[in-house]
């Protein structure tokens, strides 16, 4: 993610138009710049901008140095994280999730996929039955990120 495509997405948080966002954003900045701050992590990083106030707000160039302190703290995800969250989805943890019940998560919540990414995505990986294993879906899908 480029400077000025952080610039774009920082200033989606902007509520007022100033060029800045309340301290109390700062983690779901992170998150949308893609790393995965603990509470604590986001607590330190708000008390560096000697913010007491949540509502404090703070600009671009003073929230990207605490951001990348923030990022080089955070370990990446593993595949096995990621097949851990997918367990939440299997209520017998069986290894497997219906492939209609998965393909509804994948084009209604979060970043929705289309039907056609889907498909592709489930090629090869669903069984006679209809299920899909996601550990193995994981897989695919981190070697393609």
């Amino acid at each position: 993610m480029g400077d000025i495509d952080m610039k774009d997405g920082f200033s989606l948080f902007d509520k007022v138009g100033d060029n800045n966002i309340e301290v109390s954003q700062m983690g779901d900045v992170m998150r949308a710049f893609g790393i995965n701050p603990t509470n604590a992590q986001i607590k330190k990083a708000q008390d560096s901008v000697d913010a007491k106030d949540p509502k404090k707000r703070i600009g671009f160039n003073r929230f990207m140095p605490v951001f990348e302190t923030v990022k080089k703290e955070s370990k990446p995800m593993t595949d096995a994280d990621y097949v851990e969250g997918m367990k939440v989805f299997d209520r017998d943890l069986v290894g497997y999730l219906n492939s209609g019940e998965l393909r509804h998560l994948l084009t209604f919540m979060g970043e929705k996929l289309t039907d056609e990414e889907v498909d592709q995505i489930f090629q090869g990986l669903e069984d006679d039955n209809g299920n899909v294993q996601y550990d193995e879906l994981i897989r695919r899908l981190m070697k393609d990120a």
